[in-house]
């Protein structure tokens, strides 16, 4: 799955409070929850930058590679996402 990492320790709000990027340890707990099993970092914003910068990891998944080719597998016919159907 690929991800947003706008925001790394603290979320970004925006004005009025409407909407906004959840961190980088929101979207790693999240994913786990729901069974993900590759995580790419791909929207990746100054305040991860830094933390990237400072040599910080995120707790699950990878940051992503700007010009990086990702490929995916064919699902498996038993495949199927957390709501139903299988994804193609």
């Amino acid at each position: 799955m690929f991800a947003e990492a706008a925001a790394w320790d603290r979320p970004i709000r925006f004005r009025g409070g409407v909407g906004g990027h959840a961190t980088v340890r929101a979207v790693a707990e999240q994913a786990v929850r729901l069974g993900v099993r590759r995580l790419v970092y791909a929207h990746i914003g100054r305040p991860s930058l830094r933390a990237i910068d400072a040599g910080s990891k995120p707790p699950e998944g990878e940051w992503g590679v700007e010009g990086r080719t990702y490929s995916l597998r064919p699902a498996r016919d038993s495949a199927r996402n957390h709501r139903g159907p299988r994804i193609r």
